[in-house]
């Protein structure tokens, strides 16, 4: 071995041996986590963190900056992060079931990503929705609020739809798709949006396409996920309450039928997941379909990545997953 063959071989280990740690790490807090949303009464879950929009008024205090929330139609709001005159707007939909609160990492994210997008010029800025959680309202409360936040930025702010994306992780994928499903085939029960031309992209950052969870990666990764069919199990039940427990096409991706996705309100879509989460195998074949119609959609699976690991993980793994990190040059590469 020569001179030159030691550093390499010294940085590799030392690689190797952060690869375990955070490796380590990450299984813990999974562990952690998937005994807290287990144990606990749903009362506890829901109303022990802060609520949705205090944990926004205390990203924004952090940050040194008053917040900017916007009340909206049929009960939510919106919260700004970022420069709100911004050209480019993300209306983001936050995870958590439908039932728990946006955690204080959703809007770290948030804020890494616009900051991420400033330093190479790009300017963007979120419009965070806060909507109503289970059980307080059940769908299509939701949907209609997330409906409503890109019905307020259209016409209330006066962008083009090309100036704007929506995004979401978990839960908030699944609105995300459900709004851009809307577009071209309106819920019944939810008042139509014209939009005069396609959006700037849409993405579904570990979306719930489907409340099916007899998939195999329920199985293969429940001693990995943080989330197992008897924590969300529940909250799909509470979420179609108003409906008798039956998902339909907007609040079930994984149910359009595949020729509803013809002629989508945007060109851009990506999707994004972790491999070793519950949710890997519904998001693998959803995609497999949507991509028969939507050919030009961006799939990234973040290897030895858990659910939604930008988001819950980011305290084990830092906010540069690949999960991230595929949302931010998608989102950058379009602006």
């Amino acid at each position: 071995m020569s001179s030159w063959d030691q550093p390499l071989t010294l940085w590799e280990k030392a690689q190797e041996s952060w690869n375990k740690l955070v490796t380590y790490k990450l299984h813990v807090l999974n562990a952690l986590v998937r005994k807290i949303l287990t144990t606990h009464t749903p009362r506890y879950l829901q109303l022990t963190p802060p609520s949705t929009d205090e944990a926004y008024r205390q990203f924004m205090t952090r940050q040194g900056l008053q917040p900017e929330t916007v009340p909206l139609n049929h009960g939510a709001k919106g919260h700004w992060i970022g420069n709100k005159d911004a050209k480019n707007v993300l209306i983001y939909y936050h995870g958590g079931g439908f039932f728990l609160n946006a955690y204080p990492q959703h809007y770290n994210l948030m804020g890494h990503t616009v900051n991420r997008l400033s330093e190479s010029g790009h300017d963007l800025a979120i419009f965070f929705l806060s909507y109503t959680l289970i059980p307080h309202a059940a769908y299509p409360t939701q949907l209609r609020q997330s409906v409503e936040a890109l019905r307020y930025i259209l016409t209330e702010t006066g962008r083009s739809p090309a100036n704007v994306f929506l995004g979401g992780d978990s839960a908030g994928g699944n609105l995300s798709l459900a709004v851009l499903l809307h577009l071209t085939h309106p819920h019944p029960d939810i008042q139509p949006l014209e939009i005069s031309q396609p959006l700037a992209g849409v993405f579904g950052h570990a979306p719930w396409v489907t409340y099916n969870t007899e998939g195999a990666s329920f199985r293969e990764n429940r001693q990995k996920d943080i989330i197992s069919p008897q924590v969300v199990n529940p909250w799909t039940q509470s979420y179609l309450a108003d409906k008798d427990g039956q998902g339909d096409p907007w609040s079930e991706p994984a149910k359009v039928p595949l020729e509803w996705w013809e002629g989508l309100k945007t060109e851009n879509v990506l999707i994004v997941v972790g491999r070793d989460e519950a949710l890997f195998t519904a998001v693998e074949e959803f995609v497999e379909k949507f991509k028969k119609v939507v050919p030009n959609t961006v799939y990234v699976i973040g290897q030895d990545e858990t659910h939604v690991a930008a988001v819950y993980a980011a305290d084990a793994v830092g906010m540069d997953t690949q999960q991230s990190q595929a949302i931010i040059n998608w989102l950058g590469a379009r602006l």
